[in-house]
């Protein structure tokens, strides 16, 4: 009776092979960048536009492309004069005076309504490029140089929702053109001022 030999040590890994990694280092040193209290309705009609490129060319960036390409036509509006920022109405402050009544007649005081938990304010959150960011930021000083000496309040998303606001209108208006471009490794999106 022959004796069969024993199998051989594996060597290495059994099975499959790792998964690729995806090397996320592009993503570390672009982070998003947030802004606050931009209204919803914007961030749906940037959602819907760069869908509806997917859907018609396929990848084109997405919706960090579509935001680059509307804040970039807003942007160069801006510089060039075209497009006016203005600042949120400020609330007229009251003062609470007092005075000698009669005391005629008994006033109940009323209580206060139970408290509401309130939503958090609508915020939106693109990868932009670092110039990108840095001129929108700048706004807000150059807006306060302009207005001196009033006081102008503009916040961070009161310019943002104003620069897309302008562009979403003047790509509805057909002023602002759309397209896709294709780049070396990943299709991009462009824009053109009619």
């Amino acid at each position: 009776m022959t004796s069969i030999p024993p199998a051989p040590a594996p060597t290495g890994r059994r099975g499959r092979k790792p998964a690729h990694r995806r090397n996320r280092s592009w993503e570390t040193n672009h982070p998003p960048v947030t802004f606050v209290g931009v209204p919803s309705e914007i961030r749906e009609d940037i959602r819907n536009l760069a869908d509806s490129f997917r859907r018609e060319y396929g990848t084109v960036g997405g919706v960090d492309a579509v935001a680059r390409e509307l804040l970039g036509y807003a942007l160069r509006a801006y510089d060039e004069g075209k497009l006016k920022m203005f600042s949120a109405s400020p609330k007229g402050k009251t003062l609470l005076q007092s005075s000698e009544g009669w005391g005629t007649t008994r006033r109940d005081i009323p209580a206060r309504p139970p408290k509401t938990s309130k939503p958090p304010a609508a915020s939106m959150s693109y990868r932009l490029p670092p110039e990108q960011v840095e001129a929108i930021r700048n706004i807000i000083p150059q807006e306060e140089q302009k207005a001196a000496p009033q006081v102008v309040h503009l916040t961070l998303g009161q310019v943002v929702t104003r620069l897309f606001l302008c562009a979403l209108e003047a790509y509805r208006n057909q002023v602002l053109e759309l397209y896709p471009v294709s780049v070396m490794t990943v299709q991009g999106l462009a824009s053109e001022a009619k």
